[in-house]
């Protein structure tokens, strides 16, 4: 596999000018092609059922309203990513060779549903860190039903050229998933640590199971395990990467159903809200 498409919804201007510049310097890492989605919503999903209930002249004042609005909030950023190109000499629109290069698209309609859309048909998926410590419905659908690896980007990282990469690794399904789709990266980087904590190291595969997986694939790892003490793995998991100075984090994103909603473990949380580095993950 390789990475050849990348897409990031864009949906809000906090941090706008970094995430756009944290996300073309990925492309440029990986000589990929960026789509950026910058999804809005318009009158009727902002007022579905509102339509019925006023008048058509007050519908429409409104409709122009929120248009006019959207119209010059598409402008202002679309902006900024026109220049971002320019000054990173990224063709925009399809390049003929392995040059990096980026589009920008406006979209009607609900962000969830345009990343589980786009998502199918891309290789990554850049999803920025949340600002409030929840998951955002973005993170939820790639994960959820994009079926492709995710990675989440500080919001104010606007270079992407990692060295070392740490995978954490407790022998599940999810974790084998971001070991597989990570191997675009892991080829490219200098070190590659796989990172175990001693309540999971008899779980198979192993640790050293994954080692030799990778050395086939011509990376080779570093394998160390860590002491279990009366803190969280997650907590444990981040101090090791800070060690090891790791610029990427490699992880499943374990979750379960409960009331309808899409709920993360303790470590999947704990590395969404506390990592200062990029996270690739799968489910």
């Amino acid at each position: 596999m390789s990475i050849n498409t990348i897409i990031m919804p864009f949906a809000s201007q906090e941090n706008g000018e970094m995430r756009l510049r944290g996300a073309l310097s990925l492309a440029q890492y990986f000589g990929a092609h960026l789509d950026v989605l910058h999804a809005q919503m318009g009158s009727e999903q902002l007022m579905p059922t509102e339509k019925q209930l006023v008048s058509r002249k007050f519908y429409d004042q409104i409709d122009k309203i929120v248009r006019d609005y959207i119209h010059y909030d598409m402008s202002q950023a679309k902006q900024v990513f026109e220049q971002w190109c320019r000054a990173a000499h990224i063709v925009e629109g399809e390049a003929s060779s392995s040059q990096a290069s980026a589009s920008w698209h406006d979209i009607f309609g609900y962000r969830g549903d345009i990343v589980a859309e786009w998502g199918k048909v891309s290789d990554l998926i850049i999803i920025p860190k949340s600002l409030n410590g929840q998951t955002s419905i973005s993170f939820e659908s790639a994960i959820s039903h994009g079926g492709k690896p995710v990675i989440v980007m500080p919001r104010t990282q606007t270079h992407f050229s990692p060295e070392t990469v740490m995978i954490a690794w407790n022998g599940d399904k999810a974790a084998a998933n971001a070991v597989s789709s990570a191997l675009p990266l892991l080829k490219r980087v200098k070190q590659v640590v796989v990172v175990t904590s001693e309540r999971s190291i008899a779980k198979k595969p192993t640790q050293l199971d994954v080692a030799c997986y990778l050395n086939r694939h011509q990376v080779e790892v570093e394998c160390i395990t860590f002491g279990q003490r009366n803190r969280n793995t997650g907590a444990q998991l981040l101090e090791v990467a800070n060690e090891l100075r790791a610029d990427v984090i490699v992880s499943g994103a374990c979750a379960h159903q409960k009331l309808h909603q899409k709920v993360f473990g303790g470590v999947t949380k704990t590395l969404l809200v506390e990592s200062a580095v990029p996270l690739w993950m799968m489910s």
